[in-house]
């Protein structure tokens, strides 16, 4: 496991950190290129996207990972039925376009929908050779597959940008990775053909996969409720800044995430019913992650104008409020999206549905809440509340019924971590006023160099380097 984990690591963490780098200047270019209100009608688009791609057979990938009876013609089976459902639901999305255009009065919901139902293909034909490469943890091919297939849809997209096809090129950017990760999938997974729907393999998978579905229904819904919401009733414009604040809070916690959920599943499924070292291992990332990233929701709320006006241009200084107030959940949202993995782990679908409903709730009457006060402001602090609310509801069902554990232990763990966030906010507030400068860029790299030195000092003087360091060394 200690080896599986290490090397999983590392070549996720080259994949995840190439694709930040890469969405991050995607990002940087078309926000000088593109306007606040295309970016917003793009993201109504891409609201409905996410809940087709759900239907596509997102589950089908960690189903074929859990599951341990499945062979060769199973696969091939499975397959076949991905593609009629793929095809269909590209079909049905490719007509939702009417619908979009009547709810929000913009007749370019017509074509955007059709364009963008290739997706919805790419995806569903994806979800058997996915499951396959990562049951089989073939890390390396995945990630060096990731990258080729962003840069490739980068450099076609932005070039798009700039020959003035506006809304259009956001749409290339998406579809064209997709495509070229299909096209890989392919060719690195040998799918044994077969004209066969026979249902047997599905019934092996359909309770992992029902539950599995279910939940990432419900969390589509409590994660993208706002976005549907203010584009309704704030409009497109201000779906836009709200849209770009919560991107930008999407990267840090993509940083680490995409570098251990895709790792952590496969590993720990083959130790289904060792519930102690599930919990170990679930106690011990939480504590790393902590430690790093209630001090980057820190100081990303400190710094979110700075770092609005260096990456974006004054154009988005609207987009500074909702992002400021995000960024206090990165935390929150980073340990709360963990907890999937340990529940798919212990094989406990079902459970991890019960947890979602929950946060749906929780969530839902949030943002309605925030949409009430009528301002992406109000709507963001909201959605924060509820995403911090939400973490220790969701790590306590987990910890209680899923391994056997007490929130109380994961309590003492996240003691260390709120020390160091009050002690950046105190020196910050007395520091800031004599740290800006005419440069955007020497402003956060001052800052940034002042907030790694506070950390790293506490780190030390903690002693929590050297847990560190026997952390990575027992893997």
């Amino acid at each position: 496991m200690k080896n599986e984990f290490k090397a999983g690591i590392l070549f996720s963490a080259i994949g995840q950190y190439g694709n930040v780098i890469i969405q991050l200047l995607i990002n940087v270019i078309l926000s000088r290129l593109l306007t606040p209100k295309e970016f917003g009608v793009i993201a109504i688009v891409q609201v409905l996207l996410l809940f087709f791609q759900i239907l596509s057979g997102q589950s089908i990938s960690p189903a074929i990972i859990q599951n341990k009876n499945l062979n060769k013609k199973d696969y091939g089976v499975i397959f076949n039925y991905m593609i009629l459902l793929g095809v269909s639901l590209a079909i049905i999305f490719g007509f939702s376009g009417i619908l979009l255009s009547k709810i929000y009065g913009n007749e370019i919901y017509l074509s955007l929908s059709w364009l963008m139902s290739i997706l919805i293909i790419a995806d569903s034909l994806s979800c058997v050779p996915n499951g396959i490469l990562y049951k089989e943890k073939r890390f390396k091919e995945i990630n060096i597959r990731l990258i080729i297939s962003l840069i490739i849809g980068a450099v076609i997209g932005i070039s798009a940008a700039f020959l003035g096809a506006g809304v259009y090129s956001l749409i290339i950017i998406s579809t064209v990775p997709a495509v070229v990760s299909l096209f890989f999938n392919l060719l690195l997974v040998d799918i044994q053909y077969t004209r066969s729907m026979d249902i047997k393999p599905i019934k092996e998978i359909i309770f992992f996969t029902k539950h599995q579905t279910t939940f990432s229904l419900v969390n589509y819904l409590y994660r993208n409720m706002d976005n549907l919401l203010v584009g309704k009733f704030l409009g497109a414009t201000n779906l836009g800044n709200y849209s770009k604040g919560y991107q930008l809070i999407s990267f840090p916690i993509t940083v680490f995430l995409g570098v251990i959920n895709p790792v952590l599943q496969p590993i720990l499924s083959e130790h289904e019913t060792d519930v102690d070292l599930i919990r170990e291992t679930y106690l011990t990332i939480s504590r790393v992650l902590s430690l790093i990233a209630l001090p980057v929701s820190v100081f990303m709320c400190l710094n979110a104008d700075q770092i609005i006006y260096f990456l974006f241009g004054s154009q988005w200084s609207a987009a500074i409020s909702p992002f400021a107030i995000l960024s206090l959940s990165i935390w929150a949202q980073m340990l709360a999206q963990m907890i999937s993995v340990f529940w798919q782990s212990r094989n406990l679908p079902h459970i991890q549905s019960r947890n979602g409903f929950i946060s749906l709730f929780i969530i839902g009457i949030s943002i309605i809440v925030g949409i009430y006060f009528g301002s992406i402001k109000s709507v963001a602090l909201a959605v924060t509340v509820s995403y911090i609310i939400n973490f220790f509801i969701s790590a306590s069902l987990l910890l209680r019924i899923g391994l056997n554990g007490s929130i109380y232990q994961l309590l003492r763990m996240l003691i260390k971590p709120f020390v160091l966030s009050a002690i950046i906010i105190i020196i910050f507030m007395i520091t800031m006023p004599y740290l800006t400068f005419n440069s955007y860029f020497m402003t956060l790299l001052v800052r940034g160099l002042i907030w790694l030195f506070i950390v790293v000092l506490f780190y030390i003087f903690t002693k929590e380097f050297q847990v560190m360091k026997k952390i990575l060394k027992r893997g």
